[in-house]
């Protein structure tokens, strides 16, 4: 697609006349809740997430102040976002299922909760948002397949997992009723891959399940498998217990073609000074003809704030830092300037259109 083709989509009499071929998708947007007393939101979040730097950092993107923090409130700015947004034409928003162990919900080890119905609820609220779901594969088995078909009826563009934080072995046995429903159904799934900061879990061994070459049976099985971040680390390997499998990850897109899988990344939470480097590997990858641009697709990770590495060319105060982040204006629309200006493949952008059940 024409770079003038992109960026036409400044106006909204310009989105509705493109085909859906050409549409912008932002497919990583997280919806968080913390529950409110009678709120009925069914959202949680436990006190170590909401004492975490992922949800202070959230709450900066939000705009809003720890005890404006209610799930009306981030329900209503997510949707304003998208609702405004001049580039993006279409945002998924994720749920998160709770950690279940021998069919059970254990709340204890459940730090962030966003039921599907809260979801499901806000896409019918808002025409640009889509619904993504989660279900977790350790359900009791009748009651995850129904679970995952009910969504698929219900609209499901695409599952999200987070291997680490929701205790998910992507190898056990247990998912693979799961995957071949949505190898059925041509229905993506969404993996968090490299060590998990938000959703901190009681047992570290279980990071090893954010591993993006245990998805390979998933693969094998059909499933099409998008990895979130490009399986890079968040501080770019600054901290030792920060594991990423970036280069894994590229060696398995390099063989996708071969081994006929249906494998993706997704390029969410890049637009950080610790990942951008991670964008010019992927750009020399698809340059020298390694590693196909389809692969690749959009996501902003939002609410987690983009910062344009430009800034980081002089000393910043926090104090600076987060007032820039406060002065961006529409969240979505930075994240997709900053990937713009770093001169990222543009077919990424809409890549997701031939990839998401839409």
């Amino acid at each position: 697609m024409a770079g003038s083709e992109v960026m036409s989509r400044a106006r909204g009499s310009e989105r509705s006349g493109r085909a859906i071929g050409t549409k912008v998708i932002d497919l990583h947007v997280h919806v968080v809740g913390v529950g409110e007393g009678e709120s009925k939101t069914g959202c949680r979040a436990s006190r170590e997430f909401i004492y975490s730097p992922t949800f202070a950092a959230m709450l900066v993107s939000l705009k809003t102040a720890p005890f404006e923090a209610k799930d009306w409130k981030i329900r209503e700015i997510l949707l304003h976002t998208i609702n405004t947004s001049e580039y993006v034409d279409y945002a998924v928003l994720l749920a998160m299922d709770g950690v279940y162990k021998n069919g059970k919900f254990v709340e204890a080890e459940s730090h962030l909760v966003v039921p599907n119905d809260y979801v499901m609820d806000m896409t019918r609220e808002n025409k640009r948002a889509l619904f993504g779901a989660s279900v977790h594969p350790y359900r009791l088995a009748e009651e995850m397949i129904a679970e995952t078909k009910r969504c698929i009826d219900e609209g499901a563009v695409l599952f999200k997992w987070s291997p680490s934080g929701q205790q998910i072995n992507p190898e056990d046995h247990r998912c693979i009723p799961f995957y071949i429903c949505l190898a059925r159904e041509g229905i993506p799934l969404l993996c968090h891959a490299g060590t998990e900061f938000t959703m901190r879990t009681s047992d570290f061994t279980i990071s090893r399940y954010s591993d993006p070459r245990k998805l390979i049976r998933a693969l094998d099985i059909g499933v099409k498998v998008i990895v979130a971040h490009c399986a890079t680390p968040s501080a770019g390997s600054v901290a030792l217990s920060d594991k990423g499998y970036f280069e894994e990850l590229m060696q398995m897109l390099r063989d996708a073609e071969s081994s006929r899988w249906e494998l993706y990344a997704d390029v969410s939470a890049c637009c950080t000074p610790s990942r951008m480097g991670y964008l010019e590997r992927i750009a020399r990858e698809i340059e020298k003809g390694k590693i196909s641009p389809k692969r690749f697709l959009y996501g902003s990770d939002f609410p987690m704030p983009a910062v344009d590495i430009n800034l980081f060319r002089k000393p910043l105060s926090s104090h600076e830092l987060l007032e820039h982040i406060k002065g961006q204006g529409n969240l979505l629309d930075n994240h997709y300037r900053i990937l713009k200006q770093f001169g990222i493949h543009e077919s990424i952008f809409t890549n997701a259109c031939d990839v998401l059940r839409l």
